[in-house]
């Protein structure tokens, strides 16, 4: 069964039942079920994860509940460290887990794991990756450098460089199309074409990857890609656009594939706190 969602208020003549009650007789799931949902983080009260079965609400509070009967396990895995310092925390990110929590848990993603790998940290994360790209994603350790290393995402500061494989060759070029999510698309995505909601600049450098940075890859058409911008599903939506969508991203018509083959390769940037040059490289998955 896929993710369900319900959202709902609380009626007057369902007060003084608990919250496990109440989700299970407005969702129409087991008591089980919902004491599941609970415990995973997939019910919200007044826009906040709750957790606690027992707990009243008041008359005409929204209640959020959403529930994957095919979530597995919680992943029992070492998120790689690829630099660390004071101020800093910068990971190598699998495939496959999303950035931070979903509707259905805030256990199984990346900060979920990290939290549980480094509890000693308070953590600030400043960017996202897709849930099917891997590679580097920085965390700050320190509230100080916040305002600065948010500063240069916003101001494109980071240089970002991404290594994918695509269905079919891709000559360099600059594709400068705005991006806008397609209305009523089910489910939700991005396009540069067609009834777009708010389209956003979006610039994104591409161009195929040299033989040295194809070195111990699988055959295929490899490229390179420096987003400008910052818009949701950039590369996958102008590589699609060029007709050479990543493989195995389905949403966007890729190669069937088992992952997305999308990675986060380089980030550079001048240390927020020190000034430092820093080049952060994450090896690609499939060679490392």
């Amino acid at each position: 069964m896929a993710l369900q969602k319900w959202t709902f208020s609380s009626p007057p003549e369902d007060t003084g039942l608990r919250l496990d009650q109440l989700v299970a007789k407005h969702t129409g799931l087991s008591r089980r079920a919902a004491r599941e949902a609970l415990k995973l983080g997939g019910v919200q009260v007044d826009r906040k994860r709750v957790r606690v079965a027992g707990k009243m609400v008041a008359s005409g509070v929204e209640v959020r509940v959403a529930f994957d009967a095919n979530l597995p396990p919680v992943p029992d895995i070492q998120i790689p460290i690829v630099f660390e310092d004071k101020w800093l925390l910068v990971v190598n990110k699998p495939t496959g887990l999303p950035t931070q929590g979903t509707w259905a848990s805030d256990r199984h993603d990346l900060l979920a794991l990290l939290k549980a790998q480094r509890p000693e940290l308070k953590l600030f994360l400043h960017h996202r990756l897709d849930q099917g790209t891997s590679g580097l994603l920085i965390f700050s350790k320190d509230a100080s450098i916040n305002a600065e290393l948010t500063r240069k995402f916003t101001d494109h500061e980071v240089r970002k460089t991404y290594l994918a494989r695509v269905s079919s060759p891709v000559e360099a070029c600059t594709v400068d199309r705005p991006i806008g999510r397609l209305r009523n698309a089910v489910p939700g995505r991005f396009g540069v074409e067609g009834d777009l909601m708010e389209p956003k600049s979006a610039i994104t450098v591409i161009r195929p990857a040299l033989a040295e940075e194809r070195q111990g890859l699988p055959a295929g058409h490899w490229i390179i890609a420096e987003p400008r911008t910052g818009r949701t599903h950039q590369i996958r939506v102008h590589l699609a656009s060029l007709g050479a969508p990543v493989r195995g991203d389905r949403l966007y018509s890729g190669e069937e594939a088992s992952e997305m083959d999308l990675h986060a390769w380089k980030l550079s940037l001048k240390h927020p706190a020190t000034g430092e040059e820093l080049l952060l490289v994450a090896p690609p998955r499939w060679n490392s």
